[in-house]
């Protein structure tokens, strides 16, 4: 039988949260993260870029997520350019917005208790195809902010290495005027998730949906519908023996995979139900993974 491949133009359109506190969340990802919320009801709100959605938050959660469980390990911001990046990056750095407490910070980050609240900042890294930075949001879920090096720099470093930022290098690059914003050109770039199952995960992922396996270790892997270094990661990083997401926790809700057009969307749909139960949703299909974690995969929406 012919190896089925996920459409080489599929990308992640949005990542839909599960929130406790909307209001708080609103004005974390518009004065910390830097997108605008484009529409927002009492039980939900749309942020992006322009009118282009990339976060969809549903007011359903009643409690926090646990800090083991499947779910949303992190989704990435993918920037169009180093400028951007370093003009984010030294914002998050000197971004003091009185919206969560020192005490909320340091439950989330309790490693970082003697320099909370000067900086939100997790981690940061030199990846060699990319640099990025982490941070949390009010409710526990991991945001990296990135951008890529171009592609013919890859090279070995595809694989992924944890060098430290030159901050010499991206100081220069940045505008220090702006107001924390991201740029037109901002999309989702990857979404990385907390697996309790590898093997059925890798599966999944690559044999049922028809993601391109990039690399995989012990722990985690990496996939891809294109030469993209990678769309979709999973960890076992908490153990095997950990919840799987509940309806009234915050967290992820899922994932939005969009198709380039009806035909490649079918195809998908032909192929994947010959495996699994699938939902049927008024604007394509939802499916789960063996951890629990949903995706809606559906036809791109035209901009």
């Amino acid at each position: 039988m012919e190896t089925f491949k996920l459409n080489e133009q599929t990308i992640i359109e949005r990542v839909v949260l599960k929130v406790k506190d909307l209001t708080r969340q609103i004005a974390f990802y518009e004065r910390v993260v830097g997108l605008k919320c484009i529409k927002r009801t009492q039980e939900e709100a749309f942020l992006g870029i322009d009118n282009h959605i990339l976060i969809e938050m549903r007011k359903v959660a009643e409690k926090e997520q646990p800090s083991k469980g499947t779910g949303l390990f992190h989704f990435a911001l993918l920037l169009p350019s180093r400028e951007a990046f370093a003009t984010k990056f030294f914002h998050i750095l000197q971004n003091k917005e009185p919206i969560d407490s020192p005490e909320e910070q340091v439950k989330v980050l309790p490693h970082f208790d003697k320099i909370i609240p000067i900086s939100r900042l997790d981690s940061a890294s030199d990846h060699g195809y990319n640099e990025s930075f982490y941070i949390h949001d009010l409710e526990g879920n991991g945001i990296e902010i990135y951008a890529d090096r171009p592609q013919i720099q890859w090279g070995n470093h595809e694989r992924g290495v944890n060098h430290p930022l030159n901050f010499k290098e991206l100081a220069p690059l940045a505008d220090f005027t702006t107001d924390g914003g991201l740029p037109l050109g901002t999309v989702i770039g990857h979404v990385h998730l907390r697996l309790d199952r590898m093997e059925e995960c890798v599966d999944f992922y690559t044999d049922i949906l028809g993601f391109e396996l990039k690399e995989l270790e012990e722990h985690v892997f990496f996939v891809s519908s294109s030469d993209y270094h990678h769309q979709l990661a999973g960890n076992i990083w908490s153990g095997s023996d950990i919840t799987h997401p509940v309806a009234m926790h915050t967290g992820l809700h899922h994932i939005v995979l969009a198709l380039p057009t009806e035909d490649a969307l079918q195809k998908a749909k032909d192929h994947i139900k010959q495996f699994i139960l699938m939902q049927e949703a008024t604007n394509g299909f939802f499916v789960k993974d063996p951890s629990g974690n949903v995706i809606l995969l559906k036809v791109k929406e035209i901009m």
